[in-house]
């Protein structure tokens, strides 16, 4: 009879269970030393060896030569446990059996001990689908169940579980398997199945399987069945539906160039090959974070190392926009499966806003549109623009108080020295806190230096910036602001830091890109 991939290749012992070493080592050492609880609770995500440790657990406690806490499997009880022969191990299936009536069976049973292993062990599955009814029925038990009776609970939604039932076994949670131990476990397989793959196809199906030994073996199963050649990554993104990461470059790419006839060609392409947009919509989502990962870890001279194709290319895109990207990237598939709307309808409208950020009001297009704004000035700074000789001098403009009329009409000769004396503000993540409802206040004051000198805070940069936090009617906001944050009454000031002869021709490009 054919067994697909992760049922032939399900973990005999302890030591084969990928990634869970914290776990077995302790079953392990109990199993030796016969010192077995009465109830066990496995908790984690699916594939991660849970429903194995179970039965590896409930053949080590029955197995009559067990080395160093593993099984033997090669005596009569762990052959019976293995084909499922055995009367004594029973494998109940809580989401078929989660009545009140089927745990007062399972009760009643109890007090029969083991026909014909050690001890009797009940491994209950999906354990959270029990009845609120079953689980009372099932407290007493599995408080003080005979010396004979072990019970094994597994589930995937710990939280979902009463404290009462929690508290009465000893816990262990699965965690997800690093795709270095899944990539070496599907390679291992791959080689005992005389499957041909490439390294890069099976780097992409530890990715894929997000941590599930099962699921990467169940994509191994379903790349190679009717397929004789060697597994690549052009192979098994065929296959399994997914398009490539030159694809997804090159839509990112147009998106960055606001080039909206190549971005839906792009689309057009991928659904006409009939790949599924929302599984699409989710590798794009994926790529997106993986890139703003990579940017982040770049900056401490780290890398994932999990990137094909022209990474350098879409590398270069802002973190801002990416952040975008993603937002609406989030918002449309939300909106595609709360309301079964075209898909294709819907990633072309997303696609569009993706392109030209002004459609949108939302803080993060206004932050993509202030860094594309950023990066245009700072080329068109490079190439062509003429500054002053000299060194251009910050340029005081209006300083806001709470009372104005205390003010000068002249500032004083110090108030240069002064400025250079302060020290940049660290404690901005308050003030954003205060202003959390005036977004488009903060998307600004995040693209400006801010400096304080004792009771004064000095807001320090370009004129549009500054032109844009002045034209908010700002100034009391940020007296209160800082204000608050600091416990005492301050005065805000501006500057200018910029040489105004190239206002002009900033004010210009401006209107063009906003």
């Amino acid at each position: 009879m054919y067994l697909s991939l992760y049922r032939k290749w399900r973990p005999k012992v302890f030591d084969e269970i990928s990634g869970q070493e914290h776990i077995t080592s302790i079953l392990k050492k109990q199993c030796a030393n016969n010192r077995v609880s009465h109830a066990y609770l496995f908790c984690g995500t699916r594939g991660t060896g849970k429903t194995s440790s179970a039965k590896i657990l409930a053949k080590a406690i029955n197995c009559e030569n067990p080395i160093d806490g593993n099984p033997c499997n090669v005596c009569s009880a762990c052959k019976s446990i293995d084909n499922g022969s055995s009367t004594d191990v029973l494998e109940i299936d809580a989401a078929s059996n989660n009545k009140v009536d089927n745990i007062r069976d399972l009760r009643d049973e109890v007090v029969y001990p083991p026909s014909v292993l050690k001890k009797r062990v009940y491994i209950v599955d999906e354990v959270h689908m029990l009845t609120d009814h079953a689980f009372n029925a099932l407290l007493k038990t599995l408080e003080e169940p005979p010396e004979y009776v072990v019970f094994i609970l597994a589930t995937t939604e710990i939280n979902e579980l009463p404290p009462t039932i929690i508290s009465r076994c000893i816990r262990f949670d699965f965690s997800r398997i690093n795709a270095e131990a899944v990539k070496k476990r599907i390679e291992f397989v791959a080689n005992e199945e005389v499957i041909l793959l490439s390294e890069g196809a099976s780097d992409l199906l530890a990715r894929l399987s997000d941590g599930s030994m099962r699921d990467a073996l169940s994509l191994l199963e379903a790349c190679s069945n009717g397929y004789s050649g060697e597994l690549t990554t052009e192979v098994v993104r065929s296959v399994l539906g997914l398009a490539s990461d030159e694809v997804i470059y090159s839509l990112l790419r147009a998106i960055s160039e606001k080039n909206v006839p190549d971005a839906i060609s792009i689309v057009d392409r991928i659904h006409k090959s009939s790949k599924d947009i929302s599984v699409f919509i989710d590798d794009l989502s994926v790529v997106v974070r993986d890139i703003i990962i990579e940017k982040q870890l770049s900056k401490f001279g780290k890398s994932q190392k999990v990137f094909s194709g022209d990474f350098d290319v879409v590398s270069e895109i802002s973190t801002e926009l990416l952040f975008y990207i993603s937002s609406v990237l989030e918002e449309t598939q939300s909106r595609i499966s709360k309301y079964a709307m075209n898909k294709r309808v819907v990633l072309d409208m997303a696609i569009i806003k993706m392109c030209d950020r002004s459609i949108s009001d939302s803080p993060k297009a206004l932050t993509a549109r202030i860094a594309d704004l950023e990066k245009k000035l700072s080329i068109l700074s490079a190439t062509g623009i003429q500054r002053q000789d000299t060194e251009p001098q910050p340029v005081f403009v209006q300083t806001s108080t709470v009372s104005p009329q205390a003010q000068g009409s002249d500032e004083k000769p110090s108030e240069h020295s002064k400025a250079e004396s302060m020290i940049e503000f660290d404690r901005m993540f308050e003030v954003f806190e205060f202003l959390s409802d005036q977004s488009s206040l903060c998307a600004f004051l995040k693209l400006i230096k801010v400096y304080i000198n004792g009771n004064e805070i000095l807001l320090c940069g370009s004129s549009f910036n500054i032109d844009m936090i002045q034209s908010q009617d700002a100034n009391k906001i940020l007296v209160d602001a800082f204000s608050s944050v600091i416990g005492k009454l301050v005065t805000i000031k501006f500057i200018n830091s910029e040489n105004t002869d190239t206002d002009t021709n900033q004010v210009s490009l401006i209107d063009e890109l906003l």
